[in-house]
């Protein structure tokens, strides 16, 4: 066999840095949009999402950013070939994956402090750092790996390129509804917001919502928060949620007096809204929202678009037990619908 006949590229190797480049396009969008979004006078910082840098000057984040989208891009558009244009793209990755680890070790921190406790062992900011660390190493090794001669397509890549664009957008927010929702801030509030769900004709409430008004009534008992907002809508049999939710937190001991009821609740947004101004009504400073993990990824979205960073506490699923793959998989275009509908 000749010395100088080109190997082939081998197909997983392929698809490996293929995928990493769907990766990058994904990730330079979603900080490009976070931009975009800052510009505009967005009410809240959407790169916390899935990397926090508050604790460096405003202007050099900024500039990070900036690098970190503009070398994204390129590596997504083509695979660089030059050994320092390689290590230039490489570097804000390198960076931004430090970045990562350095947020993983804040929320074991809080952690260990009692701050917060984890419903999964893994943060999300881990996941986010393993994707720069696989994006740095693609961008430095990519153009040894993957071979001119005998590769896939442009269409080959561009479909691949486009298939990890989908998964990773699936895969974005079902993480922090596994990684944030079910993690549970230990804090003092003096108000907590319950949101509703389904109440049978009867007024009794659903299984759902009993997890969620039962962990209420545990934080009130336990002196973590002084009122209570149910917010609720009307069923399509008439019942109304806000005021069943009511009746059950007197029949388990709430004091009437400690209980505020928003009755236009009809959607989270809605309840996000209403609730609100509730709050900035009667002066509360702190406030923490209860519902199902799945859901307070959206929630805590919702709320920040209202001006209002909520504390939040995933209710216990002891009675509901784990939520059907619908129902958790339903909240990930909810959660893409309201981060676009916010942008502006």
């Amino acid at each position: 066999m000749s010395s100088g006949r080109r190997q082939s590229t081998n197909p997983f190797v392929w698809l490996l840095v293929t995928c990493a480049r769907g990766l990058a396009l994904f990730f330079a969008s979603y900080s490009l949009l976070s931009l975009v979004a800052a510009a505009l006078g967005n009410t809240y910082n959407q790169n916390v999402w899935w990397i926090d840098l508050s604790f460096m000057p405003f202007a050099l984040r900024l500039i990070l950013q900036f690098a970190l989208i503009v070398s994204l891009y390129a590596f997504a558009i083509r695979i660089p070939r030059g050994l320092v244009l390689r290590i230039v793209e490489a570097v804000p990755s390198a960076l931004f994956a430090l970045f990562a680890f350095q947020n993983m070790g804040g929320v074991y921190g809080a952690a260990l402090q009692g701050d917060i406790k984890l419903g999964f062992p893994l943060p999300f900011s881990l996941f986010i750092a393993i994707g720069f660390v696989l994006l740095a190493a693609a961008i430095l090794f990519g153009a040894s790996l993957v071979r001119r001669a005998n590769r896939p397509s442009r269409l080959a890549t561009a479909v691949a390129v486009a298939l990890t664009v989908c998964v990773v957008g699936v895969l974005f927010p079902l993480g922090q509804m596994l990684c944030f929702g079910t993690t549970e801030y230990i804090n003092k509030t003096d108000a907590a917001v319950v949101l509703g769900a389904h109440v049978f004709p009867n007024g009794t409430p659903s299984l759902t919502l009993q997890d969620r008004l039962d962990k209420a009534i545990e934080l009130y008992e336990q002196g973590r928060t002084q009122v209570l907002i149910m917010s609720g809508g009307i069923d399509s049999d008439g019942t109304n949620e806000a005021w069943a939710m009511y009746d059950y937190a007197v029949a388990h001991g709430v004091a009437e007096e400690d209980i505020l009821v928003d009755e236009h609740g009809d959607n989270t947004q809605e309840s996000a809204a209403n609730t609100v101004e509730m709050i900035k009504s009667a002066g509360f400073e702190s406030v923490s929202t209860i519902s199902n993990f799945y859901h307070l990824a959206r929630v805590k979205m919702l709320y920040l678009a209202e001006g209002l960073d909520v504390s939040t506490v995933p209710a216990d699923d002891p009675k509901a037990g784990l939520p059907a793959p619908f129902t958790l998989f339903r909240e990930i275009p909810g959660w893409w619908y309201y981060w676009f509908t916010n942008l502006a």
